[in-house]
């Protein structure tokens, strides 16, 4: 189902914080409000449907699993592409709701995330897929590690009443206050159902990966997705703002960005987290990490870079005020892509950021590099090819297989 983004209810106050992925979002809003008249089915239960023009329909990330290409977006739709791009295949999906983000292990097993708290995992390269949560079984856990925490603090305020430290009595009762607010939630989510959506997903081997999402939403698994454990508890994001991303950083290290310049780091692959100072306090969409350099990007064109593993950032003008929403980085350089068909383009040492506009200019939420040397962006438009240099090397309408100009 459709998930407006922009915080509704909940005590909290609405903010800008996803209103650049809103029109990403749209196209799936209207199918589903076209379709409510034909009946509801739950998405969570009805497979994706087949279709032979997915690749021109809003598609929401990309990734390359070696040899081929993997697309995921709205109404389930997963599709493959062994030719760079040029061509899709249709995987087979048991669910129909949004699809926002897809990570593979290996060239076999992969895992995908979307509306409705849902991951499915794949273990034949993305062909086929199967159903290993989904937000019913989150709201669950989230309501019995809220419930556990509440008890905590509790106890904690019980214990520190007496004390003659002022602080310590605030910050108990700082706790005890935050504990209260997400019991309350995790019991609104469980009378609400699977309304919260995956953002992002990252595995770092064939067991061990982490998916985040709205609200603060984190889980973490050991074993592939067999079993998927809550770890949104062990984050310093009290106010549960959303996660937007997860991502390596380094060789043993872990970053999440959200929303009000949220980044949290794990230096012991998930276990514990802190939080680190952020150069914009608006909404982070994205983090590179490439060698020594990390390149942050954000609402209206914000993009920073550090040469210091994130201690310190320099502003990259980039030319735009175009919110950036995806990117991918190489020895070769790096694109960036976002609203309105923005490109920013950087060079072999992820500096001097050159801005272009992709012809049609529909919002692009998700970018790799080909084998072939272009980069393969997916979006409002569904599949566009890039070349190195920002063209657009053909129109969506015109994916026929038919190779255009390198």
């Amino acid at each position: 189902m459709f998930f407006d983004l922009v915080r509704p209810g909940k005590g909290n106050q609405p903010g800008s914080a996803m209103r650049s992925l809103n029109r990403l979002f749209l196209t799936s809003a209207l199918a589903v409000s076209a379709g409510a008249n034909a009946g509801w089915q739950d998405p969570l239960e009805t497979p994706a449907m087949a279709s032979d023009s997915i690749h021109q329909s809003l598609l929401l990330d990309v990734t390359d699993k070696g040899s081929s290409l993997v697309s995921v977006g709205a109404h389930g739709h997963v599709i493959l592409s062994d030719d760079n791009g040029y061509t899709w295949t249709q995987g087979s999906v048991p669910v129909t709701t949004t699809l926002t983000a897809v990570d593979f292990a290996d060239e076999k097993r992969g895992w995908v995330v979307g509306h409705d708290g849902v991951i499915l995992h794949s273990a034949d390269g993305g062909l086929s897929w199967t159903k290993q949560f989904d937000g019913f079984k989150a709201n669950e856990a989230m309501l019995t590690s809220a419930r556990a925490n509440l008890i905590n603090a509790e106890e904690r305020a019980q214990a520190v009443a007496e004390s003659e430290s002022d602080l310590e009595i605030d910050q108990a009762m700082t706790a005890l206050e935050n504990a209260q607010f997400a019991f309350q939630d995790a019991e609104y989510d469980l009378e609400t159902g699977s309304t919260k959506p995956f953002l992002d997903v990252y595995f770092w081997s064939a067991d061990e990966g982490i998916a985040v999402g709205a609200y603060g939403m984190a889980f973490q698994t050991s074993d592939g997705g067999q079993e998927w454990y809550e770890i949104s508890s062990r984050l310093p994001n009290p106010n549960r703002l959303h996660l937007n991303a997860v991502t390596r950083v380094g060789d043993s290290s872990l970053a999440i960005i959200g929303e009000m310049g949220l980044m949290l780091r794990s230096d012991d692959m998930g276990q514990t987290w802190t939080a680190q100072a952020a150069p914009y306090d608006g909404s982070l969409f994205g983090l590179l990490d490439e060698g020594d350099t990390q390149i942050l990007f954000a609402l209206r064109g914000h993009t920073y870079r550090s040469d210091d593993d994130g201690i310190t950032w320099t502003t990259l003008d980039t030319g735009s005020e175009q919110t950036l929403l995806g990117g991918f980085s190489s020895d070769r350089g790096a694109m960036l892509v976002g609203n309105g068909g923005a490109i920013v383009l950087l060079n072999r040492q992820l500096n001097e950021p050159e801005s272009k506009t992709v012809r049609g200019r529909k919002a692009s939420a998700a970018v790799v590099r080909s084998d072939a040397g272009h980069y393969v962006i997916a979006g409002d438009a569904g599949i566009q090819l890039v070349s190195r240099e920002g063209e657009l090397l053909q129109r969506q309408a015109e994916m026929t297989g038919e190779k255009g100009d390198e």
